[in-house]
């Protein structure tokens, strides 16, 4: 890694596995909170916390952690006192920056059926440095939600980012998903609508995709459910990205979309840090059940069996399921996978780097724009005739700095990235 890696400041993902109900389309990693071993969940995560940290520390790979992102499941159904001890020994254990972003995802109606319930818990949340909230809204259509299988009212939403912003969060995002069967494209408008009344500094925007394993995965195979044609998929898409660039929102990544600040033709300050750290190819620890990471080069998953994830950290061990040491390739491949989830692109430069940084890569002398491009189609020479056909649909933006893929693009982005794996 060079000295400028080195220097890089990486995040933290932490998964609370746990929900008052799953969501018919849910494939997620969760289980009923009801009767679950919550309080020993959080335990483990500390001795896990700990056992990382000290790895980190004895490696030298330790750095400064720039996002905290506690993910799940319903990370809100979680004791608080129990959250509060979590994140403690999270912030003895790595060196946290004072303004780092923390997020916490949270599903309306689990903050706390009364007022004063829920501002208490926003209070402790706040204590405990949450800047950001990420709230599972999905529709504002009470009918559709229970056809979701969601366990709140859109009446719910109104009323707990009343308290949010009484409350002082100022960074605060929605999700929203469309293309439910029955939906039409209207709906879907409408719903975004009234979730723009709420001026939400960050909206991320889903199609519904129906996942095996899932109760709605089983409808479909049945022929109870039929989904959404993608052409109706796509129209919708367009309309959502239109009217959020009327509404001011920066459409910076695929599915995401970030309020623009004072000065509209710099970067929205409200784009997701955490997210982009994996778009843009940064370290990140995962930690907790099934929890992914991205470490000094090293990919690792965490083990998805609840029961052995505990027994593990009750004897001292990390709960690894898998490890793999990113090649040169796998790198440039990733970068360029994820990097164009972003609407700014690829470049280059970034791409090229993260290969010939990589120790099994050897170095290049490699200076300017052109050295940085033809290296890049180099080493996907392969794809390079089938990328250019796209460019000339239309559908990718090839230029001299790198590529980027068009609004048209998107549509078949998977067909586009799958060119450079």
């Amino acid at each position: 890694m060079t000295a400028d890696n080195m220097d890089r400041k990486r995040g933290i993902y932490i998964h609370m596995p746990f929900c008052v109900q799953k969501c018919r389309y849910c494939a997620f990693l969760s289980f009923d909170a009801e009767g679950s071993p919550r309080k020993e969940y959080t335990d483990a995560l500390e001795k896990e916390i700990r056992l990382r940290a000290e790895l980190e520390k004895k490696n030298g790979t330790d750095k400064r952690i720039d996002t905290i992102y506690i993910g799940g499941g319903t990370p809100s159904v979680m004791d608080i006192a129990s959250m509060s001890e979590m994140v403690k020994t999270l912030k003895n254990s790595f060196d946290v920056e004072p303004d780092a972003e923390f997020t916490l995802e949270a599903n309306p109606a689990t903050l706390g059926r009364k007022d004063g319930v829920m501002l208490a818990k926003l209070q402790a949340y706040k204590f405990m440095g949450v800047n950001r909230l990420s709230m599972g809204v999905q529709s504002m259509d009470n009918d559709r939600l229970h056809y979701l299988g969601r366990i709140h009212t859109a009446e719910n939403v109104a009323r707990d980012m009343d308290i949010i912003r009484r409350k002082g969060f100022g960074n605060v995002n929605l999700d929203l998903m469309f293309s439910v069967p029955g939906e039409s494209g209207d709906d879907a408008l409408s719903d975004l609508e009234k979730i723009l009344a709420f001026a939400p500094e960050h909206i991320s925007c889903y199609s519904l995709q129906i996942e095996e394993g899932t109760p709605f995965g089983e409808m479909a195979e049945s022929g109870e459910l039929t989904e959404v044609p993608d052409e109706e998929d796509r129209e919708t898409y367009h309309r959502i990205c239109r009217r959020l660039s009327e509404a001011g929102y920066e459409h910076y990544e695929i599915s995401n979309f970030a309020r623009k600040g004072e000065d509209p033709g710099a970067p929205s300050p409200y784009r997701s840090r955490h997210n982009s750290l994996y778009w843009n190819m940064d370290e990140y620890i995962g930690l907790g059940l099934g929890a992914s990471g991205f470490v000094n080069g090293v990919r690792y998953k965490n083990t998805s069996d609840l029961e052995e994830y505990l027994s593990a950290l009750d004897a001292g061990r990390l709960p690894l399921e898998e490890e793999h040491k990113n090649t040169a390739f796998d790198n440039i491949s990733e970068a360029v996978f994820t990097g164009l989830r972003r609407r700014e692109g690829v470049r280059y430069e970034d791409a090229v780097r993260a290969y010939i940084d990589t120790d099994d890569a050897g170095k290049k002398n490699l200076t300017s724009y052109a050295d940085f491009r033809d290296c890049f189609w180099e080493i996907f020479a392969e794809a390079k005739e089938e990328a250019f056909g796209y460019a000339g649909k239309g559908l990718l933006t090839i230029d001299n700095d790198g590529l980027k893929l068009t609004e048209q693009g998107i549509d078949i982005s998977n067909s586009i990235m799958s060119l450079f794996v």
